[in-house]
């Protein structure tokens, strides 16, 4: 038996199209962003089903997860923290088989091999490509970054996701997020990347997501200077105390963060350094250690 009630794929596809247009009337957040959200909920639900599985969510789903106005993510970020790449994607495989009984189902296309200089040292990866229907309707192609080899520092975090349309009988997925200090550590070894050819990060999302966490995330100082310390000596990434981005993102940060409500009144670049330089600075130079960032009024407190 089917858990939403509607009777098949096209009475399911119709009520989700009426109420993403219902939500972006109300929120401003466009239609077909709330629709592939979702989306990428009803494909996350199958492959967390199992709470004991060895999956962790990254990237700007990850941040998503966590923060439900956060930049919306184009694609679906995936560590599989046991075997090889290869075991995980026949893991990914076997768990987007799973039924659900909601009308949906997830085929696994095309895997191709991705590195390159941008490629942390030790993880391996496939970008790999999601058809998603709605009965039989194809209703979505996406792609998952899947890798093996992320470093972490503390244990994933258990996350509920927020729904981004209430639909009968379907939860939001409850998720294995990857861990909120090493995340920031991963955001910030990308913008202090320096590749072969002299050019810095072309990624001011980066950025973005750094302003998000700052704004929302209570953050151990200890802890996220570990994170810093271990993701730099991973990637080979010099130990500076200050932080910075590449100055072309004066042009590419600003139309990203009108589009991202947690980045309201930092939508130049020097305001929103400034508040990523507050946040993350003592955590470089180690004077964050027992303090805890506050993100209400944006700045650290000692612990004592």
């Amino acid at each position: 038996m089917n858990v939403t009630g509607y009777r098949d794929g096209i009475a399911m596809w119709r009520a989700i199209s009426d109420r993403a247009r219902a939500a972006s009337k109300a929120t401003g957040r466009p239609t077909n962003e709330l629709v592939r959200r979702f989306v990428y909920d009803r494909f996350l639900a199958r492959v967390f089903a199992d709470p004991g599985s060895p999956w962790v969510l990254k990237g700007g789903t990850a941040v998503l997860a966590r923060v439900n106005d956060a930049r919306h993510s184009k694609d679906v970020d995936l560590l599989r923290s046991l075997g090889n790449i290869d075991d995980a994607l026949e893991a990914l495989r076997a768990a987007v088989a799973v039924d659900l009984a909601d009308h949906f189902r997830f085929v696994v296309g095309t895997a191709r091999p991705v590195g390159g200089a941008g490629q942390q040292p030790d993880v391996a990866g496939y970008r790999v490509q999601i058809e998603a229907y709605c009965g039989t309707r194809r209703c979505e192609v996406f792609g998952v970054d899947l890798v093996t080899g992320s470093l972490m520092t503390t244990e994933p975090e258990v996350v509920r996701s927020s729904l981004p349309l209430e639909l009968p009988g379907l939860q939001a997925p409850t998720v294995r997020a990857y861990p909120v200090v090493d995340h920031i550590a991963d955001k910030l070894a990308a913008t202090e990347t320096v590749y072969a050819d002299g050019a810095r990060s072309s990624r001011p999302r980066d950025l973005v997501d750094l302003v998000v966490f700052a704004r929302t995330q209570t953050v151990d100082g200890e802890e996220l200077h570990n994170a810093i310390v271990a993701e730099r000596l991973h990637r080979r990434l010099p130990a500076t105390q200050t932080f910075t981005v590449p100055p072309a993102w004066a042009t590419t940060y600003p139309p990203l963060a009108a589009k991202t409500p947690h980045c309201d009144g930092l939508h130049d670049l020097a305001s929103a350094v400034s508040l990523v330089a507050a946040f993350l600075e003592p955590a470089l130079t180690g004077a964050a250690t027992g303090h805890r960032w506050n993100p209400a009024d944006q700045s650290w407190s000692s612990l004592n």
